[in-house]
């Protein structure tokens, strides 16, 4: 193996980018929980509800990913950040907070070197995107990166 080829390797920052993308998913179930708690009316409550499952899918695969490539992922943590505020536009943007750092988190694994984990990346970032412009985020050329 060349130097070239140890420094490309040492560059793989796929198991770093799985376990921000296992956080991102732990933190948006969290939050979605709340806001199938906090929000207003029951069809509010049912697509947060509804949006945590999906979550809660997305975080199992990471999950059976990491375990797949021997990457240590880190547990949920007891709690995370809520909004102050529980106003309908807040929990809104909330929402949109959490599906914005899902897209930053999936478009770093997009750079794995690991086909599996680039393909992860790369699924997941589609399927975030598509949430956040459901949500009533925009689209950036390179979602997840503000385009100033």
């Amino acid at each position: 193996m060349s130097d070239t080829d140890l420094s490309v390797e040492a560059m793989d920052d796929g198991p770093r980018a799985l376990a921000e993308a296992l956080s991102a998913e732990h933190a948006a179930v969290y939050g979605y929980e709340f806001l199938g708690g906090a929000g207003g009316d029951d069809e509010y409550r049912s697509r947060a509800l509804e949006a945590a499952l999906t979550h809660k899918e997305l975080r199992d695969g990471l999950y059976a990913l990491a375990a797949a490539h021997d990457v240590e992922p880190s547990p949920a943590l007891a709690s995370y950040p809520l909004p102050k505020e529980r106003d309908e536009a807040s929990l809104d943007a909330f929402a949109l907070g959490l599906e914005e750092s899902t897209v930053r988190a999936y478009l770093w694994l997009t750079s794995a070197r690991d086909i599996g984990m680039r393909t992860t990346g790369a699924r997941n970032l589609q399927g975030a995107t598509l949430r956040v412009l459901e949500r009533g985020g925009e689209l950036t050329a390179l979602p997840g990166f503000d385009g100033g």
